[in-house]
């Protein structure tokens, strides 16, 4: 049986191609984590490894034990999509040696010389950490690592982001990292880490955290969700109009969607595909919704993050107000951040304003 609405949808292949990292936001799993890692073997999840005897950690939802999401050994946090992520040690205070480790994962195809390539994810320092730094970086290499220790990989990050800030209000909030990347050629394995040595990290001491947990005491420690290596730029994407097969943990935009300028206010020409959405709700009963908000790229960033956040939202009330539960949905904006093309044309505008939908189960 298929749900009966026809909703017309621009699947995740659109201005980007699709996400070239196998399980992105670590929903999937060998075996439900109960607790921190020590098994050097050096799997972590379906698509990541370690490369070297340093101990990634995996947090689920499923997870009864020490390993859980939103509360575990590491502190608490809830994913920034779904129900799972990843932890890492990019800091450890131990004198005469450097600990380090870091998440590797080969890519569904090798990137092509000359392409532009938008590497993302999320990274948050952990609650219980009692340290944070200045930096966090990825490698794009054409082979795998896996080095018999656990200090500095000892190779350069293809690109590190170094703040100027070390600790702030914002260092314990979810923080995007991205960064367009192109191409050599043949690049097909993506590492995420702290690719510097302690001398060259700098480092804020958390004197008023209130956190106990030794394996911390020294260190920092940050969650990573949602890895992206998308290619930017291609073909048009498709526009699905029949019964389309949609997946979860696929990002699609919602076409049709239409608000007064500069407001939040949905346009009554939104409400044909707003009641489609609605029934592809009723039909999958354990599915649930994140709605994003996108803006253009005319405004401040202040502006742009509200609109879409406010934007997002009102698709989620016109849900709710149609019977949806609010406990399926969840509301975000990213503002001008994630652009699907370039240009300071109107067709480009046009195409970067839009929501998105992803379904979760």
């Amino acid at each position: 049986m298929r749900w009966a609405a026809v909703l017309v949808l621009v699947v995740g292949g659109r201005m980007y191609a699709q996400n070239l990292v196998p399980n992105p936001g670590f929903e999937q799993y060998y075996k439900c984590p109960g607790s921190y890692t020590s098994n050097a073997a050096g799997e972590i999840a379906p698509g990541w490894t370690s490369p070297s005897t340093g101990t990634p950690d995996m947090f689920h939802m499923c997870s009864l034990g020490e390993a859980g999401v939103p509360t575990n050994w590491a502190g608490y946090s809830k994913a920034y999509i779904g129900s799972g992520y990843a932890g890492i040690y990019c800091y450890l205070l131990r004198p005469g040696k450097e600990y380090r480790e870091y998440l590797q994962a080969q890519l569904s195809t090798p990137l092509e010389a000359g392409g532009e390539y938008l590497v993302e994810f999320y990274f948050k320092l952990s609650s219980n950490s009692r340290y944070s730094i200045d930096r966090i970086g990825f490698l794009l290499s054409d082979s795998s690592y896996r080095i018999p220790h656990d200090g500095v990989l000892p190779v350069p990050a293809t690109y590190e982001r170094i703040t100027k800030t070390i600790y702030s209000k914002a260092t314990g909030l979810w923080t995007r990292f991205g960064y367009t990347h192109l191409a050599k050629g043949g690049e097909k394995f993506l590492t995420i880490g702290n690719f510097s040595n302690s001398n060259d990290t700098r480092t804020h001491y958390i004197a008023n955290s209130q956190a106990t947990e030794p394996m911390l005491a020294k260190a920092a420690y940050f969650y990573i969700d949602e890895v992206k290596v998308v290619k930017v730029g291609g073909a048009a994407p498709p526009v699905l109009t029949g019964y389309p097969d949609l997946k979860t943990n696929q990002d699609y935009i919602l076409k049709n969607i239409q608000f007064k300028y500069n407001d939040y206010t949905l346009l009554q020409e939104s409400y044909p595909e707003l009641k489609k959405l609605v029934a592809v709700l009723q039909y999958h009963t354990t599915w649930n919704v994140v709605v994003s908000g996108h803006t253009d790229d005319i405004g401040s960033d202040l502006f742009n993050n509200e609109l879409s956040l406010l934007r997002a939202g009102s698709v989620a009330d016109y849900l709710i107000e149609n019977g949806i539960n609010p406990g399926r949905i969840k509301t975000m904006g990213f503002g001008k951040q994630t652009p699907l093309v370039k240009g300071t044309d109107e067709t480009s505008r046009a195409t970067n304003r839009r929501v998105e939908l992803r379904f979760l189960n």
